[in-house]
């Protein structure tokens, strides 16, 4: 049996959320990219944890439609791109 567990404080620590989403864990390795054939997600064990951990906390907390973060480092680019990745939660 596997399981994922995440444990929600009351009273976020990094504004809307309990984890920093400015800030991978050291462990984490997380890279996206953007091609002919779409968008590739790529990361290690840790990088997929940390954004499940992420994802799980946008569904669980009461953040209002159009919650948002930017993250330039995750994108695999060429040099001198300004593209980032955005995550956003949608009012559905």
């Amino acid at each position: 049996m596997l399981r994922f567990e995440h444990i929600f404080e009351e009273e976020p620590r990094y504004g809307d959320l309990t984890v920093d989403v400015m800030e991978n864990p050291p462990a984490a390795k997380i890279e996206f990219s953007v091609g002919d054939d779409g968008v590739w997600l790529a990361a290690n064990a840790e990088g997929f944890l940390y954004l499940a951990r992420i994802f799980a906390e946008m569904g669980v907390r009461k953040l209002e439609p159009g919650y948002h973060f930017h993250r330039r480092e995750w994108l695999r680019k060429s040099a001198g791109s300004e593209q980032q990745v955005s995550v956003e939660l949608l009012d559905v």
